[in-house]
């Protein structure tokens, strides 16, 4: 999962583009992130650093 939050921390990607990049469902993610506190912690991270990264792009 390591790769999916990476590719999540790059500005203006979203869950499905990230999940695609690695070769996973978006389905798999929600899933995971729904029974994963730790998880689902990481990913708001890999937004809120996405979105850092971009002040010019969409809150």
């Amino acid at each position: 999962m390591a790769r999916f939050l990476e590719e999540l921390s790059k500005p203006g990607t979203t869950v499905i583009a990230a999940a695609a990049a690695i070769g996973v469902s978006s389905a798999a993610i929600y899933q995971r992130r729904g029974r994963d506190e730790e998880f689902a912690m990481a990913v708001d991270d890999a937004r809120a650093s996405a979105r850092q990264a971009d002040p010019g792009g969409p809150s």
